[in-house]
């Protein structure tokens, strides 16, 4: 019997010995949420029975960003409350509330007692709740707003600020000695390493211990490094004592030998194990990964990993889901990597705030190198307290994510003179010389956190950087460039680059954005700059690409952008959406996805790079049977075969990625093989397009007419909801149809308005082409029924990027009046948009009327003053 109890003794002893010292755990499930500002919410006995319950991670604005007729979200207060249950034995622990993110300001009570706050929306935060918690039930209240802060960075940015608890919350219980819990929301340990080689490196280990109890302590901190196969590597102890109440920091250092490398093409990553022991007894224990790597920045040559040369090719990342907002699970963001991963991409840049615990875990398991920055965009408030918030969030930062071997970059300011443009002038040079002053601030800080890592400064194309010396503060210089989009053309990225180098022979360059904006429904076989079709979008990273690959002192580049992401205040072909992404917003790729693909993928790829247009529509050339269009194929490989329904289209040389035949289209459905002599593996890509041929010579037609055309523009516009197929404009031949008379609308030197279309979700493309002055269009049809429609807009008559509130629906008008008439039957006298329906309304008219005499249909557009204006037409037979 005495045998039995001391085995039973034993097995106490050991299970107490080995249990799991700290439990974190998360509390993300049954929180109550009200969306707006309430004077009591924070009391513990506060009636919330009608509030909504909600789960976290939880964004107010997932669904008042989207395409909904309305401008502007709710930027304001939200409250959450969580009861809380506290069991005897959990007060005897530590207690900790940890918050992974939540947009932007937050206040928590418990119990109706207020326990701290918090500013900045990117960044984690922990408060510790131990004497504000009791035994029983617990009343956990957060006010979180949202509101615009002059002093909370980012003032301003191409994108949403999601108001909310957006990402995961913790109750950590720990032993009353432990790893310091309230460092920036860091775990407490910072690990890195230095004197790194192929076989060995010194690993260090720093923190602190706090000791709340009223007695002196003599413990011990002890790493022990585990491999992948989690088989103990080494092992590093120092002894502390502790008096009461007090802190006490330590620094574990020790050469390891026979090391495996961290690189994108092995990620090795080792497990350390921080352990503060009493005795036998594990008080407390954090655990952290780690992977080796040396690597450094050269003016001339570029970036190096472990002594060998590599480009830094990649994108750039918002946070963002379509329909969720920013309150996206561990398991997406993980799959965002992901995509970039397979796409062949080494570098993500988080643009332009700390992101989530999971995307760094993610790029050290993928091997992606990063560059992290905080979001002090566009512009700085000339304050104290926005500097010393801005100095906070860095140094939050750089300790939550110090041990992150995949991050290389802190970046702390982007495009931070683009408000210059609406300063009075004699507040510029006072402006300037703050943000200079606060740069050099933020370097200094960046610096003595973390000596091992690089710091970085976007730009974009101003001449102010480099007159105020700003451009001289970071040790990498990033260039957000858009040339050919925005401005000039593709071929002046290259001298840009080239200027600075010359000019700049020490200075590190890295291309933190380009890129070009894309609506997988618009295509042109010819296409210009700003038109948003998928054509321009690849000609314009063709030729980034190729400019960029050729430069050796340009260290890598992010495009900009790889997934579409919401930015409320945005219009364009796609508003409340930044449509530069190389996929769409529910991760779909678009074709261009595959150019980098095929560029930087290191296995084979063979892919038909048409995938965002295979429902098409075209008419010939006079005198042509078919309509000749373009097919590209992206790959890596020497050479590839195209084949069209079973017959070879001829073997191209790849240059530059692609290469691109000219198919002739005829009606109906067409497979699309692509294949290669240089790979024996059977590699090859299969891709079917379903061509609608329109006859010029409207005799021929063997079908029911159905004439869709979008007026003003080059490019067509594929209406998915209503499967039709908008045909680019052309100009009137006898026996077939277009306009008469006319010019596309240009504003500000691009194709067409880029202003949201107002109370319509889906057809903003159609309106935004425009063609002014025309005097009719003319469709040769056969005598008969047809039904007509007409589609106008006054748009705004200035280039806009963003908007804020609504367009007045009334107006004095008097612009613009014209007289529309079809066959001579007067549909408008006198219709004069601007004041009818005002700025951005759409006016769409369907007619039914009969075609006689052999004369066709004419709409007429008669200007009684200024120009005529239409947007698109349709004619269809009934």
């Amino acid at each position: 019997m005495k045998k039995i109890n001391f085995l039973f003794l034993g097995v106490v002893v050991c299970n107490l010995c080995f249990s799991q010292p700290r439990l974190t755990q998360s509390i993300n499930a049954h929180w109550s949420f009200f969306k707006g500002d309430i004077n009591q919410a924070a009391q513990q006995n506060f009636d919330d029975s009608d509030w909504k319950v909600v789960g976290l991670p939880h964004t107010w604005n997932d669904k008042d960003v989207l395409p909904d007729e309305n401008r502007g979200y709710y930027r304001g207060v939200g409250w959450y409350r969580k009861h809380l249950n506290i069991s005897k034995t959990n007060l005897e622990k530590r207690r900790y509330l940890h918050f992974e993110g939540a947009g932007q300001e937050v206040m928590l009570y418990i119990n109706g007692s207020p326990v701290g706050t918090h500013v900045g929306g990117y960044s984690a935060f922990t408060f510790d709740v131990t004497d504000f918690l009791v035994k029983g039930d617990n009343v956990l209240a957060a006010r979180v707003d949202n509101t615009p802060n002059p002093n909370i960075a980012p003032l301003s940015a191409d994108f949403t600020f999601f108001g909310g608890i957006y990402r995961d919350v913790f109750l950590i219980e720990t032993d009353q000695v432990h790893f310091n819990m309230l460092d920036h929301g860091s775990k407490g340990i910072f690990v890195t390493s230095s004197e790194v080689n192929e076989n060995e490196a010194v690993l260090q280990i720093k923190g602190s211990v706090d000791n709340d109890t009223d007695e002196s302590r003599k413990v011990s901190v002890r790493a022990i490094v585990y491999d992948e196969t989690y088989k103990a590597v080494s092992e590093i102890e120092e002894k502390i004592k502790l008096t009461a109440y007090s802190s006490s920091s330590f620094d574990l250092q020790k050469k390891l030998k026979d090391i495996m490398l961290w690189s994108p093409a092995q990620p090795y990553l080792y497990t350390i194990e921080v352990q503060l022991r009493e005795g036998d007894v594990t008080k407390d224990e954090v655990m952290s990964r780690t992977g080796f790597r040396w690597f450094r920045f050269d003016p001339s040559k570029g970036f190096f990993l472990n002594g060998q040369p590599l480009k830094l090719m990649g994108a750039n990342r918002h946070q963002d889901y379509w329909g969720m907002g920013n309150a996206l699970s561990n398991d997406q963001h993980r799959s965002d990597l992901e995509l970039l991963k397979a796409m062949g991409g080494i570098f993500i840049r988080l643009a332009h705030y700390p992101q989530d615990p999971a995307v760094l875990d993610a790029a050290d398991e993928l091997g992606l190198l990063v560059w992290e920055e905080i979001p002090l965009v566009n512009e700085i408030t000339l304050s104290e307290e926005h500097d010393q918030n801005a100095e906070v969030m860095l140094k939050e930062m750089i300790r939550q994510h110090y041990n992150h071997p995949s991050v290389i970059l802190w970046g702390y300011m982007n495009e931070i003179y683009w408000a210059h443009r609406f300063l009075d002038e004699a507040v510029v040079t006072k402006h300037t010389d703050a943000t200079v002053t606060l740069a050099r601030r933020l370097e200094k800080v960046a610096r003595a956190e973390d000596p091992s890592r690089y710091t970085a400064m976007a730009l974009h194309n101003y001449p102010l950087y480099e007159a105020s010396g700003i451009a001289e503060i970071p040790m990498v210089v990033g260039w957000n460039l858009y040339h050919g989009w925005y401005y000039d053309t593709y071929g002046d990225f290259g001298k840009f680059m080239d200027e600075q180098h010359k000019k700049h022979p020490g200075r590190v360059h890295i291309i933190s954005e380009y890129g070009a904006g894309s609506d997988p429904r618009l295509h042109s076989t010819a296409p210009e700059r700003f038109d948003f079709t998928v054509e321009g979008q690849k000609r314009f990273l063709e030729s980034f690409l190729e400019q960029i690959q050729e430069r050796p002192f340009i260290a890598g580049a992010s495009v900009w952008n790889l997934i579409d992401f919401s930015s409320e205040r945005r219009i364009d072909s796609n508003p409340h959406l930044n449509n530069k992404g190389l996929a769409t917003t529910d991760r779909t790729p678009k074709d261009p996805y595959f150019l980098f693909q095929a560029a930087l993928s290191q296995k084979p790829i063979i892919k038909i790079a048409e995938t965002n247009w295979v429902e098409r529509s075209g008419y010939p050339n006079a005198g042509d049977t078919t309509v000749t269009q373009p097919v590209q194929v992206y790959s890596n490989l020497p050479d590839v075969e195209l084949w069209m329904n079973g017959t070879s289209l001829g073997t191209k040389q790849i240059h530059h990625s692609s290469a691109t035949w000219s198919v002739p289209f005829t009606h109906g459905s067409h497979e699309f093989r692509a294949t290669t002599p240089s790979n024996t593996s059977g590699l090859n890509d299969q891709l079917t397009i379903h061509f609608q041929y329109i006859p010029t010579e409207l005799s021929l037609q063997k079908n029911r007419i159905d004439i869709a055309i979008n007026a003003g523009c080059n490019y067509s516009f594929y209406d998915e909801k209503g499967k039709v197929n908008w045909l680019p404009d052309k100009a009137y031949a006898k026996g077939s149809w277009g306009y008469i008379g006319g010019e596309p609308l240009y504003v500000s030197k691009k194709i067409g308005t880029k202003e949201d279309i107002l109370t319509t979700t889906d057809l903003d493309p159609l309106y935004q082409s425009i063609r002014i002055g025309s005097e009719a269009y003319q469709f040769d049809v056969a005598d008969g029924w047809y039904e007509v429609e007409l589609f106008f807009v006054e748009n705004y008559p200035r280039s806009r990027r963003f908007v804020e509130g609504k367009e007045s629906p009334t107006h004095p008008g008097g612009l613009r009046q014209m007289k529309v008439s079809i066959n001579d039957q007067v549909l408008y006298g006198n219709l004069d948009l601007l004041k009818t329906y005002g700025y951005n309304y759409p006016l769409m008219k369907r007619v039914k009327i009969k075609a006689h005499h052999s004369k066709g249909i004419k709409v007429s557009l008669e200007a009684l003053k200024g120009e005529t204006t239409i947007s698109a037409i349709r004619i269809r037979q009934l």
